[in-house]
Parts: C-alpha cells; sequence; structure tokens
C-alpha cells in the first residue's frame, strides 16, 4: 500500500528515529525524518563494536550501521539533514511544522509526529570535583567510544603515550537526586565494562580499576561473563570524592577504602557518564503539550498523534531503543489508520 507524504514527521536521525522511519516506511508510508546535525546515526554512530577476538559482546553498534545502509536503499523516506524545527503548531486533525532546510523555509502538515531526539550526555564539567577539563587525562566515555572508532587505539590525549594503569568511575551525572536525576542511566556499567574487556584483550598489561556504587546486567549473558570479569577487573565499590593532577600527568583520585582515604593513581580516567534529556524537548512540550514522566524525560500522548521512541522517553541501550522505536512504529501505524 503505498501512503501519501504528509502522514508523519520523525525528529531525530539517530537509532530511533531510523528505526521508526525504516518501520513505516516497510508499512508503505512515506514519513519525514528530520535531522538538525549533517549526519544521521546519533550518539551511537560514534560507538566503536567491541567484540572480542571475534566474540560479540552485544553492544548493538554494528546494528547502527546496519540501519543506515537499510535507510540509503529506502526510497519511501525523505530526509533532510542540517534541518530545524522553527515551530509546530495545531492544524485541523494534526500538526502543521515549519521546518529550516538547506533549501529554505519548508512549511508541511502532518497527522502524526514521533519525537526521536535522543538524549544529552551529562556534562562532568559542571562538577567541579571531577576534574574535567582542568585534570589532563580525564576523559569521558563517549570520548573513549570515539577514540577507538576512529583510531581503534587507547591513548592518553596529553602525550599520546599507551596507559598502563586506567580506571573508570560509574554513574557519573546519574543517580544523583541534587543533581535532578535521580535514575540510573542504565547503559554506563555495559559500555565501561565491554570497554575494558576489550582494551583488556588489545593491552594485556594495562592494569584496569572500575569505581562502581553497584553493576547492573547489561544482557542474557551477563551471568556468565561477571565471574570471568573479576580477574581482568579490579572493582572497587565506592565512587571518588576528588579528582587531581600528578606528576607525569597521572590522574590522582581519593577514595574510601574502609576506614581509611586512600589516594590512587591512574594513566587515564574514564568517567562513565549518564544520560540527561535532550534541552530540545523544552520546545516540544511548549508545542505539542507533550507529557513529561518521572524521570525528566518525555512520553507519547497517542490521542493528539504525537509519540515519543529510543532514549528521549529515558534512559536505554542501543537494543533497547530499537525495540522501543518498534514498538512506536505499531503504536503510530495504529493511530494512522484510526484503530487503537
Amino acid at each position: 500500500m503505498d501512503r501519501t507524504s504528509e502522514d508523519v514527521l520523525v525528529i531525530g536521525g539517530g537509532i530511533a528515529g531510523l528505526t521508526v522511519a525504516l518501520g513505516l516506511a516497510k508499512e508503505g508510508w512515506r514519513p519525514w525524518l528530520i535531522e538538525k546535525e549533517d549526519r544521521l546515526g546519533g550518539h551511537a554512530a560514534a560507538y566503536v563494536c567491541k567484540a572480542v577476538e571475534g566474540e560479540c559482546q552485544r553492544c548493538g553498534a554494528c546494528l547502527v550501521d546496519l540501519a543506515l545502509k537499510e535507510h540509503a536503499s529506502e526510497a519511501r523516506i525523505k530526509t533532510l539533514v542540517n534541518a530545524a524545527i522553527e515551530r509546530i503548531t495545531p492544524s485541523g486533525s494534526g500538526h502543521l511544522a515549519a521546518l529550516e532546510t538547506p533549501d529554505g523555509l519548508v512549511e508541511q502538515p502532518f497527522r502524526a509526529v514521533v519525537l526521536c531526539h535522543g538524549f544529552t550526555p551529562f556534562d562532568p564539567r559542571s562538577r567541579t570535583n571531577l576534574g574535567y577539563g582542568r585534570v589532563p587525562n580525564i576523559m569521558t566515555g563517549h570520548e573513549l567510544e570515539a577514540m577507538l572508532k576512529v583510531t581503534g587505539r587507547v591513548l592518553r590525549p596529553s602525550d599520546g603515550a599507551v596507559p598502563r594503569q586506567m580506571a573508570f568511575v560509574q554513574c557519573v551525572g546519574s543517580r544523583n537526586a541534587r543533581l535532578g536525576h535521580p535514575y540510573c542511566s542504565q547503559v554506563c556499567c555495559g559500555y565501561a565494562l565491554r570497554m575494558a574487556r576489550q582494551i583488556k584483550n588489545r593491552l594485556p598489561e594495562t592494569d584496569l580499576t572500575c569505581f562502581y556504587m553497584d553493576i547492573q546486567t547489561y544482557g542474557k549473558d551477563f551471568p556468565d561473563v561477571w565471574p570471568g570479569l573479576g580477574g581482568e577487573i579490579r572493582f572497587v565499590r565506592e565512587i571518588p570524592g576528588d579528582y587531581f593532577s600528578l606528576e607525569g600527568d597521572r590522574v590522582g583520585v581519593l577514595v574510601e577504602t574502609g576506614d581509611a582515604v586512600e589516594e590512587l593513581s591512574f594513566d587515564l580516567l574514564v568517567l562513565s557518564v549518564g544520560m540527561a534529556p535532550s534541552p530540545d524537548q523544552d520546545r516540544f512540550c511548549e508545542w505539542l503539550n507533550a507529557p513529561v514522566g518521572a524521570e525528566g524525560f518525555l512520553r507519547s500522548d497517542p490521542d493528539s498523534g504525537v509519540f515519543v521512541a529510543g532514549s528521549a522517553a529515558g534512559p536505554m541501550s542501543i537494543v533497547d531503543s530499537i525495540a522501543h522505536a518498534r514498538a512506536a512504529v505499531r503504536d503510530v501505524a495504529g493511530f494512522l489508520e484510526g484503530r487503537k
């Protein structure tokens, strides 16, 4: 069945937006996919495959590449990159969107809108004690992902040396009510431990430490993987309280171990930053009256033709974002066909 092009506006070209657009296209609809950046894929496009000696760790990074390839051959999707949404207003039984595109302003009616604008990584600069931007060789997990994706190597930013002692700090910007983020970001343990396993495989002599509150499982195979991690990674169930620079651009931390405060140091320290709501969602709340959930992320309002998919609805992994987006496709199709 061939539908019209004025049915669905999909906002955001990350893995959720790609999944929604592809799913609707397969159902015969002709969605518009709008992305503000100059490329599709979102944050996940920068994530590296974390297979160890050819064994898949189920990180989901390869699924983004597959979605991008499938999108490139799907003619039913009208895709606009470098496009900004100027406004969305009610119009008849749907919504009128004003889109600023490289070719100028376009006004287009849509029966439904799917918000796939994703998340924003927590900015560690907002907590000065973390030392990010002040202490050399402190980086975020997202930056480490990008480094591995582009170069295939782990190097200290200060001098390009291979680190011999590395640490991951979990729950940075998550599970903290004072920051307004009392929730668990769900993905941080998974990406940190997967990266740690890959680094240990590539650099067996590197000592790895993980500072954590508690470890969240990251797949059905986790109970089988967890016992072996203790032999590869030192786990410290405490979050450092201070971060500082030491001689040789080493990163020092203070951490409580038992009844004492211990000073530890590393060549490279990685902050596993959590997922926060995208600042874009404030406009969508204003324009579409999209409801906000308890964790600060958006919720769908099917009665008004507004749907939310992927991490715009809350912290979730690549695999979970795809599943959530596929469920949204069913809901959107049901709305467009006039069924619940």
